[in-house]
């Protein structure tokens, strides 16, 4: 058995999986779908159909907008009823005729065809995040990957997902592993696996005897909240402590969803985009709870209909899970990349959390905090609005499990402050930011000016040279040319690319994902600018090598 290790704090809260296990179904087809635009980490994508248009599973109807960006496809046939900045809908013809892509071998692929089929596929994170797999997959090009680790830990309660994944799909998970592992250079796949997931370790040990895949570790740990933390699954696993404000990259990790990987190798092997995903419909408001294959933009009203929803029993619909999910106001949502999980439960199930009481200043907090913060400092700081100690409390290694909140005897709503606060410096970041980009473009437009002005100047004394050299040619003399303008715009130019240089690196370091296009242009405008300038200074100089006046 692999070793394993202990990360700080977790909880451990009822787990109510059992309602949801049993065997894999399909959901009915929907009537009709809407699809969100924004279903991914990043820019939404870019609308490509019209109104009218008729589209088969697997069309692509929207293409990803910049570097972090995903692709989206039809997911049932019929005709594109509506589009708008936000969705596009489709109304279904009942038919579900498919439009597959070539399939691919993976093992003989060249990466960049198997990287662009990815993005082509519109494959992204379906653990909750959302991260395109195409970019993620990449990250072996700038950082060294020794180890892919499969998350399949599920810590949260009711989540059933990847749990049935591995029961019903484990070649196919471990095969999708292997093709991640080998576009990011990992030597080695860990899976890391919770031990109340008796049958799935059965069944991923049974494909690996059968199969016999190179470089597999199934490693059992311990049952608690977070352990499914990609930091905290990372220091049990390896013992490996991602760094404050880092990413899995930086110790030579990556991670992936059992999910994700299955979606990835399907992307290549059958070339099916991502139009469907699993789902764990559960909560005893639903009577036939279970995880269904769901196809992406289906109502979620349809859905819980399909399972048995007791409307008059449901107080609170959540998707995800109960500790990081999202309760949601009402039915009128749809399905997305990123929905794993609908929890329709009884007020009896989930009841109303009690009134805040004042802090008792316990510590309950600060020992089951996985991150190793201190939450009743941040507590304090957020509501003071103290960003100088909410940064040096590092407010940002949060990863708002809920776990302080849960332990909390004053049932003070810890993580709803924190949110507040990273939203609210987000806000400020953004403010500045846009500041700072305006400062930018006035300089630019003022050098601009400059140079444009600088070459006017050297235009009218080349005019001028060349009358004079006309004048003194008749006369038989060559009187020299005057250099000094043109020089000037050498420089200007020179300084326009340096400042431009520094625009774009310093944009980029503030926000690596947010994309600078405008700056980019502008760099390569003044690359441009400087390469005339000495090109026209070359000429000048050739033309007799004339002297520079005063």
């Amino acid at each position: 058995m692999a070793r394993t290790f202990e990360f700080h704090g977790g909880v451990y809260p009822p787990e109510r999986k059992q309602r949801s296990q049993g065997p894999v179904r399909h959901a009915r087809l929907p009537d009709q779908v809407v699809l969100h635009l924004d279903q991914h980490a990043g820019r939404p994508a870019l609308a490509t159909v019209a109104v009218g248009d008729s589209v088969r599973v697997g069309t692509p109807i929207a293409r990803g907008d910049g570097m972090i960006s995903a692709t989206l496809h039809a997911s049932i046939s019929g005709q594109v009823t509506q589009v708008d900045r936000h969705t596009i809908t489709i109304d279904g013809d009942g038919v579900d005729t498919w439009q597959r892509l070539t399939p691919l071998e993976w093992r003989t692929e060249s990466a960049d065809q198997l990287l662009r089929r990815l993005e082509q596929s519109g494959v992204v994170g379906l653990g909750g995040a959302g991260f395109p797999a195409h970019i993620k997959a990449r990250i072996g090009e700038r950082q060294r990957i020794d180890t892919l680790v499969v998350n399949a830990a599920e810590c949260e309660p009711y989540i059933t997902v990847d749990d049935l994944t591995l029961q019903q799909y484990t070649s196919d998970v471990l095969e999708g592993a292997q093709f991640i592992a080998s576009l990011c250079g990992a030597k080695q796949i860990v899976v890391g696996i919770e031990d109340n997931k008796p049958e799935a370790i059965s069944a991923l040990r049974q494909a690996m005897a059968e199969s016999q895949p190179l470089s597999v570790t199934v490693s059992v740990i311990a049952t608690r909240y977070p352990s499914g933390g990609e930091r905290q699954l990372i220091k049990s696993l390896l013992n490996r402590d991602v760094p404050d404000q880092g990413l899995p990259a930086d110790v030579g990790v990556l991670c992936q969803n059992p999910g994700t990987l299955l979606a990835a190798l399907r992307s290549v092997r059958d070339g099916e985009p991502l139009v469907e995903r699993l789902v764990t419909l559960t909560g005893e408001a639903i009577a036939d709870p279970g995880n269904r294959w769901v196809r992406i933009g289906t109502p979620m009203a349809a859905l819980l209909d399909e399972a048995g929803l007791n409307r008059a029993e449901l107080h609170q619909l959540i998707e995800g899970g109960p500790m990081m999910g999202t309760p949601l106001d009402d039915l009128e949502g749809m399905v997305t990349k990123t929905t794993n999980c609908l929890i329709a439960a009884t007020r009896q199930e989930l009841p109303p959390a009690p009134p805040e009481s004042p802090c008792i200043r316990c510590g309950a907090c600060e020992e089951v905090c996985p991150a190793n913060l201190l939450p009743q400092q941040l507590h304090w700081y957020a509501r003071a609005q103290d960003d100088t100690k909410l940064a040096h409390y590092r407010l940002f290694d949060c990863i708002e499990c809920n776990a302080c909140s849960y332990v909390c005897p004053s049932h003070i709503p810890l993580v709803a402050d924190y949110r507040q606060a990273k939203t609210r410096l987000r806000q400020q970041q953004l403010e500045t930011a846009k500041a700072e980009h305006a400062k930018h473009r006035f300089e630019w437009r003022q050098a601009r000016l400059a140079r444009e002005e600088a070459e006017k100047q050297a235009r009218r004394q080349a005019r001028l040279a060349r009358q004079s050299t006309q004048q003194s040619d008749s006369q038989g003399a060559s009187p020299p040319a005057d250099l000094r303008s043109l020089r000037i715009a050498q420089t200007a130019a020179k300084a326009a690319v340096r400042k431009a240089e520094k625009n774009l690196a310093r944009a980029a370091q503030q926000d690596p994902e947010q994309p600078n296009d405008d700056l980019e242009i502008q760099l390569a405008t003044a690359q441009e600018n400087l390469q005339a300038a000495e090109a026209r200074l070359a000429e000048a100089r050739e033309a007799g090598e004339p002297q520079e006046t005063s």
